[in-house]
């Protein structure tokens, strides 16, 4: 009867421990959406993506994120969402793709499913990254721009050495997109463009102050730059408004990935004639849609599925690639609401 009793304590003990969210306790329903950064124009797009998507799903999404561009942060509000027991999947932009990793791989550990958009992580800490476009794409596509905006005298001449400087203005040289894009545009400049001269890569935090600031010191410790290639959103306005305030509009030509609204000013007035970026919406939309299908367990590493009003979208490897990047001009800038 003794041991009856203390069986029927111990069995208590497990059912009470395993009621109170043990190891093993199933994820929620909710969709978690985390931008790198909230509040600026490009996430704000995406948000509205997400949330085109999740009511169309009729998912229950919440969108959050730091109010600085700070893995730090983005891993305190990861642990608390984890924690919680109230998610069946997050969604990040990770601001680093090593110092995320960890908290990602917990969330795995506990039954969530993570996917990464925008910016990736390691891949054994996600089940897909939702890709804007690829590497090279977005990368190849801003320095033709550029080389397009400096005009025919970049290209190769048979003994012409003269070349032509061009700074880049990043927020930090380790988040993951601008790391990419850096190292390709390095390659393809140099093979496509060997009078383009590139410097290394300057950082602002995607502070738009300091990266104004930033960028008027590369203006005046560079007296024959001829070009600024942003990385970021923040970076391309930023530079924008440096060389417009040093008065160089026209001499030192300024591009990279921005949104049309951030940009909007400095390309009716000349200052900026191409930018680059991809749709933020979209993105936001199509993520949402891969959420969904991973935690229905109907997500293919590889093959197409079907997202909505974007239709069928690849699937390569666990990246989902969302398409071409998109050229923004005077022309037709205005088409574009984010």
């Amino acid at each position: 009867m003794k041991r009856f009793f203390t069986s029927l304590f111990v069995g208590s003990i497990v059912i009470f421990l395993s009621s109170c969210g043990g190891g093993n306790a199933k994820p929620g329903s909710k969709i978690g959406f985390m931008p790198k950064l909230a509040g600026i124009p490009y996430f704000n797009a995406c948000k509205k993506g997400a949330e085109e998507a999740a009511q169309e799903l009729k998912l229950d999404l919440k969108y959050d994120g730091p109010n600085k561009a700070d893995v730090s942060q983005q891993n305190d509000m990861l642990d608390q969402w984890i924690n919680s027991g109230d998610y069946a999947c997050i969604c990040v932009a990770c601001n680093d793709p090593n110092l995320i990793a960890s908290s990602l791989r917990q969330a795995r550990d506990k039954g969530i499913h993570v996917i990464t958009y925008d910016a990736d992580t390691m891949e054994d800490a996600r089940s897909f990254f939702v890709n804007q476009a690829t590497y090279e794409d977005v990368a190849y596509a801003m320095v033709d721009a550029l080389a397009e905006d400096l005009g025919d005298a970049v290209k190769e001449k048979a003994g012409d050495e003269s070349k032509f400087k061009v700074a880049i203005l990043t927020s930090y040289k380790t988040a993951p997109n601008q790391s990419e894009w850096a190292s390709r545009i390095k390659t393809y400049a140099a093979k496509k463009y060997p009078r383009i001269e590139l410097l290394e890569e300057t950082e602002h935090g995607e502070d738009r102050d300091e990266g104004i600031k930033k960028a008027k010191a590369l203006i005046e410790g560079n007296r024959d730059l001829k070009g600024i290639l942003g990385l970021t959103s923040v970076a391309v306005p930023a530079a924008a408004e440096a060389v417009r305030q040093e008065g160089k509009k026209g001499d030192i030509k300024v591009t990279g990935v921005s949104t049309p609204k951030d940009m909007r000013d400095y390309v009716m007035d000349g200052t900026v004639n191409y930018v680059i970026l991809w749709n933020p919406v979209d993105l936001g939309y199509l993520t949402v849609y891969v959420a969904d299908l991973e935690r229905k367990g109907q997500m293919p590493k590889n093959g197409i599925i079907e997202a909505g009003r974007l239709g069928k979208i690849t699937v390569n490897d666990g990246e989902v690639l969302l398409g071409k990047p998109l050229r923004f001009t005077k022309e037709n800038i205005d088409k574009y609401g984010f």
